[in-house]
């Protein structure tokens, strides 16, 4: 069983966290799409302290500061790990970044309606979904729920047989992980992806191994955005 299965398996859900949500929902599609407007894909940008995939972020300890030095133009919304066993995260930060008045995608491995009403509570517009790991049942339930709370849901995949399964939704984008997250491996399939985007109507995020490069390339401009994490901390973008 590799961490993402762990952390499904261990991770049913959490203590009810107390409310500390300070502002109404914000839309992180509606903001991609601003900045798409202008020409160029938007970036979410993500913070963690620890991954298993080997990071661990030294830089960057105040996810306050943090965001003080890295939001600009392009930034379209704040992705937050919460998970706390394997990357060290908490929902006071997701708390915190509040402040910025822009969307926050509350990054945790999400399996039952509690820790939708968590994310919500801890100040949330967004919540992540992983069709590799959860049935399709739960994804449609959990949706459900996201919607109940105004918030919206980023439905990842890494599997390309799940491209099958991707339709437009009211208050739903998703994102395509280039990782493979049972082998933690990049086995990165753009051109694949890009493809589908050409024929679908619908939005997709680029995640995982982005650098740079990747933010003006002309080839990647179907995608609605990037949401990026590392080279971000590690000040490489």
């Amino acid at each position: 069983m590799n961490t993402v299965e762990t952390i499904y398996m261990n991770n049913p859900g959490r203590p009810h966290f107390q409310y500390s949500r300070t502002r109404e929902t914000i839309s992180l599609i509606g903001e991609l799409r601003r900045i798409k407007a202008g020409g160029r894909p938007g970036i979410i940008k993500e913070f963690k302290r620890q991954s298993p995939s080997g990071f661990s972020n030294d830089r960057y300890p105040s996810v306050r500061d943090y965001f003080r030095n890295k939001i600009d133009a392009r930034t379209a919304g704040m992705s937050i790990l919460t998970e706390p066993s394997y990357f060290r995260g908490s929902y006071e930060d997701l708390s915190i970044c509040q402040e910025f008045n822009l969307p926050i995608l509350d990054k945790d491995f999400i399996s039952t309606p509690a820790m939708v009403e968590n994310a919500y509570n801890a100040g949330s517009d967004v919540i992540l979904l992983i069709m590799d790991f959860l049935p399709t049942t739960a994804v449609k339930e959990l949706t459900g729920v996201a919607r109940d709370y105004r918030m919206e849901v980023l439905i990842e995949f890494h599997d390309l047989r799940f491209l099958s399964e991707i339709e437009p939704m009211d208050g739903v984008i998703y994102g395509y992980n280039r990782r493979n997250l049972r082998s933690l491996e990049m086995e990165p399939q753009d051109e694949v992806v890009k493809e589908f985007l050409k024929e679908n109507d619908v939005d997709i995020v680029l995640e995982s191994g982005l650098d740079s490069s990747y933010l003006n390339s002309a080839e990647l401009s179907a995608f609605a955005g990037f949401l990026i994490g590392t080279s971000v901390l590690t000040d490489n973008i």
